[in-house]
């Protein structure tokens, strides 16, 4: 019952934070900046930035400001077309937020929070965040990252004054994740951002936060099931929205690499966990995309099946592509989600004597490792396309659950986040990089990541 009452709270510190940037913004008596596209301009008086179309900044009264750093938003995604408004003032007020020079103060408190499962942020604010990952620092570097990606972003908000962080580790026991979920809950957080790695196993606990008047915001496309399945839960409904990209299309650019990489030939598809949304969005739409010449060695039995279930769980891994490339050692094409584990799989090229050449990979994550074996292999017939790590869209979703609380309806009940397929070049590879399994698009700064990964 806690919950509700912190929000109106929370609220109340909102509304005075909107009037008080309403009046600064208002009569300045300053030159300030406006911004549309790639033009700049100087003006008298009045603070505009310019969102898509030319249009002023409409999160401007929430306290957000959406004149991210183009360098920034280019490393994150790559060089893409943006989404809808709605969506991508969303975005671009996460990553205005991003501070690639945090002073020591910030890096302090950050690894604080990141050690522990409960912090005070120090900014004396009555919000808690709450966040819920289907997986775990401990387990996955991705997850690690994602993490301290959330806490950084909940460090530029003052109302923000605690942060309780779970973690199921991918038990295979949904209701690990499930009870994750509702403990934060009893603990009196304001909202949730996780990933539910469990799907729809884990809807009840999920509508029990909504139901309890907490958001709850999946990031990295986590649906709580696709919205046709049975028992799924409707984003926009039964929790506040979900971010990430629009999976379909996102198989249909896996699909677009490998007609054009592949020609005629066999492929296969990987994907994570069986109950997971995020790869059943995308491979529901790679198949049917795919050119006539192109054979699926792994097609599914039907359009609720996922295919190549890693678990994302490299010691699974290997044994995955033991059974595809020992029936189809000519296997030419892949897709997959995870840059990391597709370069566990290469071992197994290597113990059945299968050379990696004339070889075309399409992926999502862009993990160091793979990229910096394949500048190693120098093998001019083997060509990897990827779009982005995806890290960034916790910081998408603690903005947008900030901007929920105030206003629910300026949420979309999708945060879309742009993708573009683009080569890997021998610049993809950073071998000074403080983790090789950190995703280069990460915008967790260096001096951060330096000590995350310090043993």
């Amino acid at each position: 019952m806690g919950a509700p009452m912190k929000q109106i709270r929370l609220l109340a510190v909102f509304a005075v934070f909107a009037l008080i940037v309403a009046a600064c913004g208002s009569s300045d008596g300053g030159d300030t900046t406006t911004t549309s596209g790639d033009t700049t301009t100087t003006t008298a008086a009045t603070t505009t930035t310019a969102g898509p179309g030319g249009d002023e900044n409409p999160l401007a009264m929430y306290g957000e400001r959406i004149d991210a750093d183009p360098a920034l938003v280019e490393k994150a995604l790559g060089p893409v077309e943006p989404s809808d408004d709605a969506s991508w003032n969303i975005i671009l007020a996460a990553i205005a937020r991003a501070d690639q020079n945090p002073d020591q103060a910030t890096i302090d408190k950050a690894l604080e929070c990141f050690n522990n499962q409960e912090c005070d942020t120090g900014s004396g604010g009555a919000g808690v965040m709450g966040y819920a990952d289907g997986g775990g620092d401990q387990v996955n570097v991705w997850r690690a990252v994602s993490h301290m990606e959330a806490i950084l972003q909940a460090l530029t908000y003052s109302e923000i004054g605690k942060i309780i962080s779970t973690a199921a580790n991918f038990d295979p026991d949904p209701s690990v994740a499930a009870n994750d979920i509702r403990f934060l809950i009893n603990s009196g957080v304001d909202f949730i951002v996780g990933y539910p790695d469990a799907g729809i196993a884990i809807a009840d606990a999920i509508k029990e936060a909504d139901d309890a008047g907490i958001p709850y915001v999946s990031f990295s496309a986590g649906y709580v099931g696709l919205p046709d399945q049975d028992g799924a839960l409707v984003p926009g409904e039964d929790y506040l929205t979900v971010v990430g990209e629009n999976l379909c299309a996102l198989g249909e650019s896996f699909a677009q690499v490998l007609n054009d990489g592949v020609g005629t030939g066999e492929v296969a598809v990987l994907g994570g966990s069986s109950g997971n949304a995020l790869s059943l969005g995308w491979q529901r739409c790679i198949f049917p995309a795919l050119s006539e010449g192109i054979t699926a060695v792994n097609a599914p039995p039907n359009a609720d099946t996922t295919v190549g279930d890693t678990f994302w769980y490299d010691p699974l891994i290997p044994d995955v592509f033991r059974g595809l490339l020992t029936t189809n050692p000519g296997i030419k094409g892949w897709a997959y989600e995870y840059s990391d584990g597709m370069n566990t799989g290469l071992s197994v090229y290597e113990e059945l004597g299968i050379p990696v050449a004339n070889l075309t990979v399409a992926l999502r994550t862009d993990e160091q490792t793979l990229f910096c074996d394949w500048v190693d292999r120098n093998e001019p017939t083997y060509n990897i396309f990827y779009s982005a790590g995806g890290n960034f869209q916790s910081r998408v979703a603690v903005t947008a659950a900030m901007l929920g609380l105030q206003e629910p309806s300026v949420v979309p009940a999708e945060v879309v986040v742009p993708h573009v397929m683009r080569p890997v070049t021998a610049a993809d590879c950073n071998p000074d990089r403080v983790n090789p399994y950190v995703s280069g698009t990460s915008l967790v700064p260096d001096a951060v990541l330096a000590l995350m990964f310090a043993g």
